[in-house]
């Protein structure tokens, strides 16, 4: 049975579990500890991939001269596609205009969001922590990793047995994430029976039916729309993007229920290879590139939820011009949000009103109780744009395959 099918299983298990007994807080404990522990063990894998993979894939793609390539092409989908996505943000808050639903934080100190995000702030209040270390190590240790891929180009007889065990250790570390992203189908029961139980129990949301309404209509529009559109024109038209989402299902459920685009990776490193055709090497090191610079998703979620909070603070739907500064100015903190894994959309509503000057007194804070849908929902987006921008970087470098149905994950 194929993973995504298994995925989808679970989370409906999931779902028919909270129903029947989620209003136990000692259920959602039980669950969210479940998937701390278990996240952990995929962020360790994470590393390992890093470590290994990224280090080869450099050095595999400054062999045959397509570092250079591969850079640029990944700079600019992740530019073009953060801008759009965003700007998609504008234009459903037009034709749905929301007020974001106070909760009883609204109207908390300011002072309380002077930190963010440096400070402890979201680790008080997320019951999703998954990341531990690895979100202050990801960008040191990329920059480590890609030095040491550049020098180890095989170039010279001497480096040659380097390049090869530290090649063969990659496909190792493949082939843990695989067999993780197999067995992950547990991973999305915990996790996705802690996200629908903190949304039962916390019971905002069923009141905000609205602002949900409109939230879902811009991912849908992202998804069905906008990120097939400019994916089929960045390939020139020759790949199916709806293939390709289709077969990113899997990794797109993790994005959605754990909130954690570190630990998707785990599960999108063999999804992007075995389901989408991509080179080991380029998958190897897009995605965790993409990690830190193609944040669309979180953009478009943060500039929405900045965009309703206003509404909600003047009791007026604010103008087109300002709508657009707010989405541009979400596209540009979005480049920031790996400063704050795991709360990336608080972190970029928080960043765009900050650079337009919009003071809100700590509405933000207001945030909390919707953060794990709306967090959740961007990084599904985020991880969807990284596996589409691996796809298409392939295809841009002619070595992408089509995997028959049958050999997918």
């Amino acid at each position: 049975m194929k993973t995504w099918v298994n995925y989808l299983a679970a989370a409906l298990m999931a779902l028919v579990a909270t129903l029947t007994v989620g209003q136990s807080p000692r259920f959602a404990t039980i669950m969210t500890d479940i998937t701390i522990v278990y996240g952990q063990v995929g962020l360790c894998i994470l590393f390992l991939l890093i470590l290994c993979s990224f280090t080869s894939g450099i050095a595999s793609l400054r062999k045959d001269a397509q570092l250079k390539t591969a850079f640029w092409s990944s700079i600019l989908w992740a530019v073009v596609t953060t801008v759009i996505v965003a700007l998609v943000a504008a234009g459903v808050f037009l034709l749905l205009p929301t007020k974001f639903p106070a909760t009883s934080t609204t109207g908390s100190d300011s002072s309380l969001l002077s930190s963010f995000p440096f400070g402890t702030f979201m680790q008080r209040f997320l019951t999703f922590r998954l990341t531990g270390s690895l979100d202050t190590l990801l960008l040191p240790l990329l920059i480590v990793c890609f030095v040491i891929g550049y020098f180890l180009k095989p170039n010279v007889e001497v480096i040659r047995p380097a390049y090869v065990v530290t090649n063969s250790f990659s496909e190792l570390m493949f082939r843990l994430s695989r067999a993780f992203t197999t067995t992950s189908w547990l991973l999305v029961f915990f996790a996705s029976a802690s996200f629908f139980s903190g949304i039962w129990n916390e019971g905002s949301l069923f009141v905000a039916s609205r602002f949900l309404e409109m939230l879902l209509a811009g991912c849908a529009a992202v998804v069905l729309v906008i990120l097939p559109l400019l994916f089929a024109i960045f390939t020139k038209f020759k790949v199916n993007p709806y293939q390709m989402i289709y077969r990113s299902i899997a990794s797109l459920a993790i994005g959605l229920f754990t909130g954690d685009i570190l630990l998707s990776q785990v599960i999108g490193q063999p999804i992007t290879r075995h389901n989408l055709g991509c080179q080991k090497r380029v998958s190897a090191t897009a995605l965790p590139f993409f990690a830190l610079i193609a944040r669309g998703g979180s953009a478009m979620l943060g500039a929405i939820s900045a965009m309703a909070l206003v509404y909600s603070a003047t009791n007026a739907v604010p103008q087109w011009n300002v709508l657009l500064f707010i989405a541009l100015a979400a596209a540009a903190a979005s480049f920031c949000s790996s400063l704050g894994f795991g709360s990336e959309t608080l972190l970029v509503t928080v960043l765009a009103l900050r650079m337009l000057g919009i003071n809100l007194y700590g509405a933000e804070v207001t945030l909390l109780a919707f953060l794990p849908l709306i967090n959740g929902l961007g990084v599904m987006l985020d991880n969807l744009i990284a596996n589409m921008g691996a796809a298409y970087l392939c295809q841009h470098m002619n070595v992408r395959i089509n995997n028959p149905y049958r050999y997918i994950l």
